[in-house]
């Protein structure tokens, strides 16, 4: 009878603790994931840029202190370990854009922020772009014809 209540007692007190153990690791979770960085151009410290960061649909924005650095915090359910960051920065006609994975409670992304390319040449690059590959991928075929032919 007395093994029987201890036995029992033992039970109870170790469905407790097993009851408490997924309420620990769920406090122990970190309460924000971090994303920061620091916005350069030509090597130096961007002041003032504004900084937009999204994690599976969740928007934040920062502005560049004098270092050159922003920081934005999700909630870990709005941003989890593994999610997607993308970063992007703009100031004056400069931009620029990141993304990484969460690692942990912070995430780090530094970006370069560059000029922005004028809307009218944007095609006329890409036409010559694309004329450059064709014209390589023709210039690779006869090369490869000719050696074959060569054998």
């Amino acid at each position: 009878m007395v093994r029987k209540l201890v036995m029992g007692a033992f039970l109870a007190g170790a469905l407790v603790i097993a009851s408490l153990l997924p309420l620990q690791a769920a406090q122990a979770l970190p309460p924000e994931t971090d994303v920061t960085g620091v916005i350069t151009s030509h090597g130096n410290p961007v002041v003032g840029a504004t900084v937009t960061v999204t994690c599976r649909g969740f928007v934040r924005t920062d502005t560049t202190d004098a270092n050159g650095s922003y920081l934005v915090s999700f909630t870990t359910a709005q941003c989890p370990f593994g999610s997607t960051v993308k970063v992007m920065a703009k100031k004056g006609t400069m931009t620029g854009s990141s993304s990484g994975t969460v690692q942990g409670i912070t995430t780090k992304l530094n970006i370069a922020v560059v000029n922005v390319s004028i809307p009218e040449y944007g095609w006329l690059g890409g036409l010559i772009a694309a004329g450059t590959g064709v014209g390589a991928i023709a210039y690779t075929r006869r090369r490869s014809a000719q050696q074959g032919s060569s054998l």
